[in-house]
């Protein structure tokens, strides 16, 4: 998902969300890391054998289907959650080997800010998310899961009075009714899904996550806060930054800023660079930069820097790249059926 924002910095000093264009367009990792060459981009590895949560060896794995289900927040705007249409409604993927009977860990992914008067079904960010889960379940570098992709329109603020433990509860009325549970939540966004007003990742501790992931996101007080939020409750969380994101006075005269010191963001979250990087890392190389890498003492909460490019670009291509790392070490779960 796009967000396009201005960044903004001072230091030490973060501000309310910016009122920001628009972000989505329609278009075909611990304190123990110690940094080999920051632009040095790891090796693939071979593809690791997963167990099948079939009982039935002759018996193929369920394919990949979709359910969409219609939800708004208690007291939320009409309009900002209107999906009468299924094509615009939140969805539920159950990836291949999903199956009735089953426990499977939930994916849920938030995505950016919209342009005004956009529709959810012309959004980036569910395809791309979709691309990736099916690419890794596919290949076997990951076990089945489900993911969760919900949506809003934007009517000038970001995820507005959105509950994830609310959402997640409907969530589970609907597998229900298929016979599937989800056994742990694994909670990611990008953009403006924190940072940058409203709930949406903001508020992912109130679920209970197993773990957490943020893509680009805004740098603001939400953001901040749910870091430390997450860190009391020993959630494991990863950041994963390219380029500036909106949080900060004043801004720099260039959007994106590739060359920002995310230490003016880390440190005060008490992360600290951590002196080698080694494996794993995301497949792209880090940024030559001090905070490319960073942990706190337990590496609970993890931090990196990566080079996807510049601007809108850079800032889009962080998706899949944050998505994937962020799968390899949270989604490998006992996904044995009962």
């Amino acid at each position: 998902m796009n967000l396009r924002r201005l960044p903004v910095f001072a230091p030490m000093l973060l501000i309310l969300p910016l009122a920001l264009p628009s972000c989505d367009r329609p278009r075909s990792e611990p304190s123990q890391l110690s940094v080999a060459p920051a632009s040095a981009s790891p090796e693939p590895e071979p593809p690791e054998p997963v167990p099948s949560n079939s009982t039935d060896p002759q018996k193929p794995d369920p394919e990949p289907r979709t359910l969409r289900f219609k939800w708004r927040p208690p007291g939320a705007s009409a309009r900002a959650y209107a999906m009468e249409e299924a094509e615009d409604q939140h969805r539920i993927l159950l990836t291949r080997g999903v199956k009735s009977g089953g426990r499977y860990p939930a994916l849920v992914a938030l995505h950016g800010q919209p342009g005004r008067g956009q529709a959810p079904r012309d959004y980036a960010f569910p395809g791309t998310v979709e691309n990736v889960t099916l690419g890794l379940v596919d290949a076997r570098r990951i076990e089945p899961l489900i993911l969760v992709i919900p949506v809003f329109r934007f009517e000038g603020k970001n995820w507005p009075a959105f509950d994830v433990a609310a959402f997640m509860a409907q969530v589970d009325r609907v597998l229900g009714a298929e016979n599937i549970t989800a056994d742990r939540k694994l909670l990611v966004g990008h953009s403006a899904a924190a940072g940058c007003g409203g709930g949406g990742l903001n508020r992912a501790h109130e679920a209970h996550p197993a773990a957490v992931g943020f893509f680009d996101t805004c740098v603001g007080a939400g953001f901040m806060q749910e870091v430390r939020a997450l860190r009391k409750q020993r959630v494991p969380t990863l950041i994963v930054h390219s380029v500036e994101t909106a949080g900060f006075r004043p801004r720099p005269p260039v959007e994106y800023w590739p060359k920002f010191d995310f230490g003016r963001v880390y440190r005060p979250l008490g992360l600290e660079p951590v002196q080698e990087c080694k494996a794993p890392l995301p497949d792209v190389p880090l940024r030559d930069q001090p905070y490319r890498c960073a942990a706190d003492p337990d590496g609970l909460v993890r931090a990196f820097v990566v080079d996807t490019g510049e601007g809108q670009e850079g800032h889009d291509a962080v998706v899949p790249v944050a998505l994937r790392f962020f799968l390899k070490q949270y989604a490998k779960a006992n996904t044995e059926p009962g």
